[in-house]
């Protein structure tokens, strides 16, 4: 099969987003009632991977733009592609999920919604993208490594109707 006559899996947007702890709350992003894309959905900062840049400087970056905040001891948690079967839309994602604990600066009012501190707990009970429930508990809980996981959505892209979770363990 030739390169590039798949569309359905070879467009992809990229990201990178980061769990930013400070004590035991993790900064998030409750995204605005106005965006387009994911209204009200709560999840980490981040954002698209730019051209020239890897994610891990990307949700350096990111993390600095969105939330006026400098970070340390970043890690990465987990890579989840999510993709759905539908051409010739870019809809699929290859997320990078980093964990990074807050370094210095106050965070600032930002255009994509409300930034908040929560606890593990209060951060589960939030309205969340679906690929993130299944892997949060791990992001929070380090002990089996890096997740990889992979998730089929169904045409309405709405609804997770596949999915796989690997770990991949550094010494």
């Amino acid at each position: 099969m030739a390169i590039n006559t798949r569309p359905d899996i070879h467009e992809q947007v990229i990201c990178a987003n980061c769990f930013v702890r400070k004590g035991n709350k993790y900064l998030v992003l409750r995204r605005s009632q106005q965006k387009k894309y994911a209204p009200g959905v709560t999840h980490p900062v981040g954002g698209k991977v730019n051209l020239g840049e890897n994610p891990f400087t990307a949700a350096v970056r990111e993390v600095y733009e969105e939330a006026g905040i400098k970070v340390t001891n970043v890690r990465l948690e987990a890579i989840l592609l999510e993709m759905r079967p539908v051409i010739n839309e870019p809809y699929n994602w290859l997320i990078f999920h980093f964990s990074a604990d807050y370094q210095e600066g106050e965070t600032k009012e930002t255009e994509e919604g409300e930034l908040v501190w929560l606890t593990e707990e209060e951060y589960k009970k939030e309205k969340l993208f679906p690929s993130i429930i299944p892997v949060i508990e791990h992001i929070f809980n380090r002990e089996k490594g890096t997740v990889f996981a992979t998730f089929e959505y169904d045409d309405q892209k709405q609804n997770i109707i596949k999915e796989t979770l690997d770990f991949c363990v550094v010494n």
